[in-house]
C-alpha cells in the first residue's frame, strides 16, 4: 500500500511538476523562436539544426527532446500559422451573406494576418518549393478544397448566382495568394483598400457573368470510330 503523502509533500510535488511543465514550454518556445529567425534570415535549405541550437543558447540534446529533425520544427511553425489563417478566412466566408462579404471578409482577414507578420510570410513564400515538397502539396490542396466547399455552400445558400465553382475557386485563390505575396513584400499597404478593390472587381465580374454552360466538345471521325476532339 502506498503511503499517504502529507499536504506539504503534495504541494511540493505539484510545484515541481508545474516548474517542469513551464520549463518544457519555455524550451520549446525558445527553439521555435530561434528556428523562425534562422529560417527567415537564411531560408530552409541553408539552415542546419546546429544553427538553430546555437540561436537558442540551449544544450544540443535539449533540441532533440522536442524535435527529431529540422523538418519537424519547420512544420511546427508553418502548421500553426496556416491553420490560424485558414480558420479565420473560412469563418469569414461561412458568415457571408453577400458576394461582397464573401470576398472582402476572406481577403481582408488574410491580408491582415500577413501584415501583422510580414517577415514570416515572406519566408514562407521564399520557401514555397520546400513547403510543397514537405507537405506533398496538401497544404495548398486543402486550402483550395476549403475555398471550393465554401463557394458551393454560398451558391446553395443563394449568396452567389449559379456559377462555375471550380473556375471561380481557381481565380479567387490565385488572386488571394498573389495579394498576400504582395503584402509580405510591401507591408505598408492598406489591407482594407486592397481587399475592397479586389472585392469590387469580383462583384462586378460575377454579377455580369453569363450562367455556366456545358462545355462543347468537338467530335472527329477516324474511319468507323468517332473520337472526342480532346483525344486528338
Amino acid at each position: 500500500m502506498n503511503p499517504i503523502r502529507p499536504p506539504s509533500s503534495r504541494s511540493a510535488a505539484a510545484a515541481t511538476d508545474g516548474k517542469r511543465a513551464r520549463n518544457k514550454a519555455s524550451n520549446r518556445a525558445a527553439i521555435l523562436d530561434a528556428a523562425r529567425r534562422c529560417f527567415i534570415d537564411g531560408g530552409y535549405e541553408t539552415v542546419t539544426i546546429r544553427d538553430v541550437i546555437r540561436a537558442t543558447g540551449l544544450a544540443a540534446g535539449t533540441f532533440y527532446n522536442y524535435f527529431p529533425d529540422k523538418e519537424s520544427v519547420f512544420r511546427a511553425l508553418t502548421d500553426a500559422r496556416l491553420a490560424h489563417l485558414e480558420a479565420r478566412i473560412h469563418a469569414a466566408r461561412q458568415q457571408a451573406t453577400s458576394i461582397e462579404d464573401f470576398f472582402h471578409g476572406a481577403y481582408l482577414g488574410a491580408l491582415q494576418e500577413v501584415q501583422a507578420d510580414p517577415s514570416f510570410f515572406a519566408m514562407m513564400f521564399r520557401n514555397e518549393p520546400v513547403l510543397r515538397a514537405l507537405y506533398h502539396d496538401n497544404i495548398f490542396g486543402l486550402m483550395l478544397r476549403s475555398l471550393k466547399d465554401d463557394l458551393r455552400d454560398a451558391i446553395a445558400r443563394g449568396v452567389f448566382p449559379q456559377t462555375d465553382a471550380e473556375v471561380l475557386t481557381a481565380i479567387s485563390f490565385g488572386a488571394g495568394y498573389e495579394l498576400c505575396r504582395l503584402m509580405a513584400e510591401q507591408p505598408q499597404r492598406e489591407p482594407e483598400a486592397l481587399a475592397r478593390y479586389v472585392t469590387e472587381l469580383f462583384r462586378r465580374g460575377i454579377g455580369s457573368a453569363p450562367a455556366p454552360a456545358a462545355e462543347a466538345v468537338s467530335m472527329i471521325r477516324i474511319g468507323p470510330r468517332t473520337l472526342r476532339g480532346a483525344a486528338r
